[in-house]
């Protein structure tokens, strides 16, 4: 056994390289940050010849969370997408284990260096990402990790990516950290609506308000996003949440005022919020979950419609 893990250490050191921007295979994506790793370490094969999705979110999400994050990881894969993100606990592991166990790739950008592991429990799913798409990070390979270099990473994650996906997260999540780089540098952003009632709805259903993301339901709606209009077979584009119907007899009371408010003519957010008795800040929510059901549809100018259910 010791003999095997050492043969296994050869190859991995063996197979590994450092990139600069001086170098011809150096990740041009890497180049619209305002600060691109300057020593790129990376162990794996980082090629893809598809669509690259980040997954991110909480580091302690709801089982809900947990799953979806895992269901789309595992249809974005079967449609020939490979899965990126930063190995932390919570969504980032659920993305990354979704991709393998639906037998895709995934790759990870770590906030230590190649010989470390964070979180130590994580260390045979690392083994795995190594052997997939693989693992890269710009710190040296015996570096420990720090707040600043977890934060560091997710800016990596961000500009690997065709979209990034945040699933779940607080108001000050770290998750906003690679959606707020993808925006910056032109990448598309994906949330995930959730009640506004649940607390890690706050990340999600914020970008989805300020405009700064884009409604997903699914994977068809992912691939949309980086370019790809039809999904492969396989990848639905609308996924319903376990336990709810999209009858408006059946919606909450919040989502309820607010489909109640609705025209089949377009009208703002604050048109909708003031119609229904709502905050703003509630009615926007509302209307996201109103969108994942399909009673509700989005225009631009950030406008709203009703678009079923009577």
């Amino acid at each position: 056994m010791g003999n095997t893990v050492g043969r296994l250490a050869e190859i991995s050191v063996a197979r590994r390289r450092v990139l600069t921007p001086a170098n011809d295979d150096y990740p041009a994506r890497l180049l619209r940050l305002a600060s691109p790793p300057r020593a790129l370490h990376l162990d794996g094969a980082w090629n893809h010849d598809g669509p690259i999705v980040a997954i991110v979110g909480a580091r302690k999400p709801t089982d809900d969370g947990l799953d979806f994050a895992a269901w789309l990881a595992a249809d974005l894969v079967r449609a020939n997408a490979a899965i990126v993100s930063g190995l932390a606990v919570g969504i980032d592991a659920a993305a990354h284990r979704g991709a393998l166990r639906a037998g895709g790739r995934s790759g990870a950008v770590l906030g230590t260096g190649l010989d470390r592991c964070y979180p130590k429990e994580h260390a045979s799913l690392q083994e795995e990402l190594r052997g997939s798409l693989g693992l890269m990070s710009e710190l040296t390979p015996s570096a420990s990790g720090r707040r600043g270099t977890f934060a560091a990473r997710n800016r990596i994650v961000a500009a690997l990516a065709d979209v990034v996906v945040v699933v779940q997260g607080r108001e000050d999540s770290g998750s906003l950290q690679p959606a707020e780089e993808a925006a910056r540098i032109g990448v598309p952003v994906a949330a995930v609506p959730w009640d506004p009632r649940e607390p890690l709805s706050e990340a999600p259903n914020a970008l989805l308000k300020d405009g700064v993301a884009t409604l997903v339901r699914g994977a068809g709606d992912v691939l949309a996003l980086a370019g790809l209009a039809t999904p492969l077979a396989g990848a639905p584009s609308s996924v319903s949440r376990p336990g709810r119907a999209v009858d408006p007899a059946t919606l909450r009371e919040v989502e309820a005022r607010a489909f109640a408010a609705l025209r089949s003519r377009a009208q703002s957010l604050d048109q909708v919020a003031e119609r229904a008795g709502l905050p703003a800040s509630a009615a926007g929510a509302a209307l996201s979950t109103l969108e994942l059901f399909g009673l509700a549809r989005r225009e631009p100018g950030g406008l709203f419609r009703r678009s079923g259910g009577g």
